[in-house]
């Protein structure tokens, strides 16, 4: 059913939409790693966006579309999805807008509700969605800094795992990578984690927000660092130079 309705979700739509503005950036399709890290891979084939394969699989779950109805049912009950996203925020409301007339197209009615300060507090946090939207960060420290996120849930101890969505086979390839020493051990059994991630569906990751800073010409030393940390006494002005100082962008690590 998860992978049905996030084959009927378009991400690319969305990351063009929302970074289009910004000279574009790209699809985020790994849950661990970001585009600009050793590591990357893309794992999502499972959900990669495929309406009338997502229509095949909403109908192997029942739920059907009768002749005449705009959304689909199983017993008398509308498909409807609760979508929750903070108010005031513009990213999140044009997402939602996308996605919502995108799954409208494979037959799911999705409802847009807001919440503002208690955002987390009375809606995230407690399970309060069907989906929702926000952002992660990412660290230059991925494998251990995502464990938490993707964790089974202990009971009422979901630690940061909002979608609730977990397996034992997941948390083992999470706790090999974090005790093994060997770094290309650890990367790949981190993306078999993701990819038993991408099975469950318990995300959608959208795009990378791209870091764009600008500048003149002849300061050199600085500008969009990804990763990278500054070296303060290299930054300056450099007289003549500048093709070495145009303003540059790179992918962030912001998911």
């Amino acid at each position: 059913m998860r992978q049905a309705i996030a084959r009927g979700i378009d991400r690319e739509q969305i990351a063009n939409a929302l970074l289009g503005p910004l000279g574009g950036g790209p699809v985020l399709n790994n849950h661990i790693f970001m585009t600009n890290q050793s590591g990357y891979q893309d794992n999502s084939g499972v959900v990669k966006f495929d309406p009338e394969k997502a229509k095949q699989g909403l109908d192997a779950a029942g739920w059907t579309l009768a002749s005449g109805q705009t959304f689909r049912s199983k017993a008398g009950k509308e498909l409807t999805l609760n979508l929750l996203i903070p108010s005031g925020v513009p990213a999140p409301e044009q997402e939602s807008k996308l996605i919502q007339q995108q799954l409208k197209n494979i037959g799911v009615n999705v409802k847009i509700s807001t919440l503002g300060d208690d955002f987390f507090d009375n809606g995230v946090t407690p399970g309060k969605f069907d989906m929702t939207i926000f952002t992660w960060v990412g660290t230059p420290f991925p494998i251990s800094s995502s464990e938490s996120i993707y964790a089974k849930p202990k009971g009422a101890d979901i630690q940061q795992n909002y979608a609730r969505i977990g397996t034992k086979e997941i948390d083992d390839l999470f706790n090999q990578a974090a005790s093994t020493l060997d770094s290309a051990e650890a990367v790949r059994l981190a993306n078999e984690a993701d990819k038993k991630i991408w099975e469950e569906v318990h995300s959608l990751t959208t795009y990378q927000r791209p870091d764009i800073w600008a500048g003149k010409s002849s300061l050199v030393n600085i500008g969009a660092l990804g990763f990278a940390t500054l070296k303060y006494q290299d930054i300056g002005y450099k007289a003549g130079s500048a093709s070495s100082a145009a303003p540059s962008a790179s992918p962030s690590s912001t998911p």
